[in-house]
């Protein structure tokens, strides 16, 4: 089976719509998503902006974690680094039995690794399925109905990888693939099912060209099994700043080599003092650096989205800390730069399921202080006090079309330059009426004019963007 349409092979989704289908991916947007997703990912660090107030993170250090045990009898030891000018600590974590850690240690699920011979992260074909992994984000997703229950299918633009998730017979699972289309990715899902606490296929179509790697998803599989992390940022949420992380864990994989091979792309040699280590970029989010070691018992990790020759720089200094050490540093942080501009509404009102929406956007800060970008700020159901999710959007000065799938819902925010006032969002949902929203003015301040919508019907669509002439400014999904 190649990674392009085969008729002996494929079955269309039940719609006979496949959005992606064979188009060449877009030029990678560089989106920040915080740490690794088996972190705290943008979901969560933007919802921690709006929930603390922008003061610093509290620990979760427990009083002594050198007395507990991690997997392999890896002590939740901390190691920390003389960051650079500007960084602070921002959390600490342990697997401390006591504590109660806002992370999920124990992220690495049940998962299967299928590639094509000589294939890597950005080469050949692959795919994983998992269990118990938290790799999408929402974003640039729709939505569909297979075999009766709904799918997630999210394409990111940076890595080229495609990420579905979904619920079958009471089991979640995600997909992540790269060098499939959605209608072979869609023939996967009504494969694949979770039996017995094991991953089963009901059609090995895959096998004719690909072969079973590993049994672990690489993209947790690289941080091995963690007992504590030290995280460094300019600023709260990290989503928005520079930041790194060191986490400390044991190493149970028995292939390292093809764990890296898929989570990293650029991978080099480095030498830290009399330490052998690697550097590469993260196959997942390329704006995300790691350097990795093994000191003999412990596996330590430090990622960031820095380039690769400062986070090795930031590496050459991580050394090992107490716990009191490193609550000292938490505490003597200051604070750090917030959001200065409330959100401005653009859009409100009620599904038929009785729940309220509202979709808001303010200028997001950067690194110098100035305007950014933007913030979209996304109410959920049950929210009551102000919108639970945010995310960064794409960069401004250029008609855009955002989606994002949350909580049975699909968002599709758009915005123009003011000089293109007049033009309108074209939504086209399958088997639905097209709606059609005017962009506007929200805000004086703003550069830009904005318009969002909603709907909760799970059906795969298309967008466009047309100006005042009649013209097609953008495309959703991109050509």
């Amino acid at each position: 089976m190649k990674a392009e349409p085969m008729p002996d092979i494929v079955e269309m989704i039940d719609d006979d719509v496949d959005l992606f289908g064979d188009r060449v991916p877009s030029e990678p947007v560089r989106e920040p998503r915080g740490n690794s997703p088996r972190w705290v990912g943008p979901v969560a660090a933007a919802a921690l902006l709006a929930l603390v107030g922008y003061n610093v993170v509290s620990s979760a250090i427990s009083a002594d974690p050198q007395t507990k045990t991690g997997p392999n009898g890896i002590k939740p030891e901390y190691f920390v680094a003389d960051p650079p000018a500007g960084f602070d600590i921002y959390l600490a974590e342990d697997r401390s039995q006591d504590s109660a850690p806002a992370a999920d240690f124990a992220a690495n699920g049940t998962a299967q690794l299928w590639a094509t011979v000589d294939a890597t992260a950005t080469t050949g074909s692959w795919f994983v399925v998992s269990q118990g992994t938290h790799h999408t984000t929402g974003r640039n997703s729709y939505r569909t109905i297979v075999d009766g229950f709904e799918v997630v299918i999210e394409h990111d633009p940076a890595s080229r990888q495609s990420r579905l998730s979904f619920t079958k017979d009471g089991s979640p699972l995600e997909i992540t693939a790269f060098g499939w289309v959605d209608r072979q990715l869609i023939r996967l899902v009504r494969s694949v099912s979770i039996e017995s606490s094991a991953i089963h296929f009901s059609n090995l179509f895959f096998t004719s060209d690909h072969h079973r790697i590993i049994d672990a998803d690489p993209a947790s599989a690289l941080f091995g099994e963690p007992v504590s992390r030290v995280g460094y940022s300019t600023a709260v949420p990290p989503v928005l700043a520079e930041h790194f992380t060191v986490t400390v864990a044991a190493d149970r994989t028995t292939d390292r080599a093809a764990v890296t091979r898929f989570a990293l792309t650029g991978v080099s040699p480095l030498t830290l003092g009399d330490r052998s280590a690697i550097v590469g970029r993260s196959s997942a989010d390329p704006t995300m650096s790691v350097v990795q070691w093994n000191d003999g018992k412990r596996l330590i990790t430090v990622d960031g989205n820095l380039d690769p020759v400062r986070l090795s720089a930031i590496a050459e200094t991580i050394h090992q800390d107490s716990a009191s050490a490193v609550r000292k540093q938490l505490g003597s942080t200051r604070a750090i730069r917030a959001l200065q501009t409330p959100p401005d509404t653009i859009a409100s009102g009620m599904l038929a399921d009785g729940w309220a929406w509202a979709i808001q956007v303010s200028v997001a800060p950067t690194l110098d202080n100035d305007a950014g970008g933007y913030l979209w700020w996304i109410a959920q159901p049950g929210d009551s006090i102000r919108p639970s999710e945010i995310r960064p959007s794409l960069p401004a000065g250029a008609p855009t079309i955002e989606t994002m799938v949350e909580h049975g819902r699909t968002y599709v925010l758009a915005k123009v330059p003011r000089s293109m006032t007049g033009a309108e969002l074209h939504i086209h949902p399958t088997g639905l009426t097209t709606t059609v929203s005017p962009l506007f003015d929200v805000d004086p301040k703003f550069a830009d004019e904005f318009t969002a919508t909603v709907f909760d019907e799970p059906v795969p669509f298309t967008a466009q963007l047309v100006d005042r002439s009649g013209t097609t400014v953008a495309f959703w999904p991109p050509p």
